[in-house]
């Protein structure tokens, strides 16, 4: 529970961060569970699967239930509910959606949970605002992503990358051309 508070000002609770490592941790040995390539085109889980039963027991599910799930999907059509086994492939394509679900739902709970921190009636208190500039200007979206958090990352650095480049080549003609340069190179990162 230090680690966190070192790194992130706004301090969740410890009963919130304790959440947010165990599905963290789920997820992460959700990826070392083994499918089991069955004889007629299905697939199956070991019931000694470590990563089955840690991520089961992370995420409070039963550990029979979501080795069931993981190799099976059930289509209602009208009436009629049908339970099919799936493919490795499709298990394991099933179990990555699933992921992805869970790890997009924990970040959007993380924004909100920011976001109430941050949120306030006062004009004093409203100068905590955090906000993304990118290169195109500010975005503001009712619900961003995970994904798009990535993008603009992404887009920050490769822009912080182009524009140190781009001041080290003219520094250098400056240099070339035997000018000093004013510039503080402490100041290019603000730039």
């Amino acid at each position: 529970s230090s680690g966190i508070n070192a790194e992130w000002p706004l301090r969740p609770g410890e009963e919130q961060q304790l959440f947010m490592y165990s599905v963290l941790a789920a997820l992460l040995h959700m990826g070392n569970i083994k499918f089991n390539e069955e004889r007629n085109d299905s697939c199956s889980i070991n019931a000694n699967d470590p990563s089955l039963r840690i991520s089961a027991r992370l995420l409070g599910l039963e550990e029979k239930e979501l080795q069931k799930w993981l190799c099976h999907k059930q289509l209602k059509a009208r009436n009629e509910v049908v339970t099919m086994t799936l493919r490795v492939n499709d298990a394991v394509a099933g179990l990555e959606a699933f992921v992805k679900h869970i790890y997009a739902s924990l970040f959007l709970w993380i924004v909100k949970l920011l976001n109430v921190s941050l949120s306030t009636t006062s004009k004093v208190d409203a100068a905590n605002f955090i906000g993304i500039l990118d290169i195109y200007g500010f975005e503001m979206f009712e619900e961003n992503s995970f994904e798009q958090f990535c993008i603009n990352y992404a887009n920050e650095k490769l822009q912080q990358q182009f524009n140190q480049h781009v001041f080290k080549l003219e520094q250098n003609e400056y240099i070339k051309k035997e000018k000093s340069t004013d510039c503080d190179s402490a100041l290019i990162p603000l730039l």
